[in-house]
């Protein structure tokens, strides 16, 4: 069978909640590495894999799949082994509010090209610090839930932290302290320690010199 192929970037965090899921779903697959800044990856062969131009796209299964959400639940559904999402619908949804707080609210209006226009192009700090203060003040109310345990839902990561890892990372970066939020700040540390995240980190997979 061919192995799925997975364009990828370093500098992207959405590209890193795939890479994190594939390696705790355990799923070989062969990368194409793609520089984001500028938009050099695209190709006229990119765009026309993906219109929309961005990463992560998964080609797996006869499929071209882009946005890391839908990649990732296609992932469960179809090599439900090591799940991302529980199998209890009670318990599903509370994982995906999570993970979409994060990747449709949070991620969404602090992109970089977003906080650039709406700063006028001058500093986004500012705007990136409100926005994020925001999603992270709602996500750790969250976290204080019975289901709550090493990770966002039991003591084994899965959707949710796929997106808050790599989110709390460009937090971090972006000069939040994020001992403001307790909860989500420990469960950061333990992602970065966790072998999905660590192997995976933007830093491990840049490519030498970038």
């Amino acid at each position: 069978m061919t192995q799925p192929v997975f364009h990828d970037s370093w500098q992207s965090s959405a590209a890193w909640r795939v890479r994190a899921g594939l390696a705790l779903k355990g799923i070989a697959h062969n990368v194409q590495m793609h520089e984001i800044i500028g938009k050099p990856h695209r190709t006229h062969a990119f765009m026309a894999l993906n219109p929309q131009g961005t990463v992560p796209v998964l080609e797996i299964d006869g499929l071209v799949i882009p946005q890391s959400l839908a990649i990732l639940e296609y992932l469960d559904d179809t090599r439900p082994t090591s799940r991302l999402l529980p199998a209890d619908p009670s318990e599903r949804v509370r994982v995906r509010m999570l993970a979409h707080i994060i990747a449709l609210e949070t991620h969404v209006v602090t992109n970089m090209d977003v906080a650039k226009d709406a700063s006028g192009g001058g500093d986004v700090s500012d705007w990136m610090h409100r926005y994020v203060r925001r999603g992270f003040d709602a996500f750790e109310a969250h976290l204080d839930h019975p289901a709550t345990g090493a990770f966002c839902h039991s003591d084994t990561p899965g959707l949710a932290d796929c997106c808050l890892i790599p989110q709390a990372r460009n937090a971090e970066r972006a000069g939040l302290d994020l001992s403001e939020w307790p909860l989500l700040h420990g469960m950061y540390r333990r992602g970065l320690d966790h072998p999905a995240f660590a192997t995976t980190h933007p830093d491990i997979v840049a490519p030498q010199g970038s």
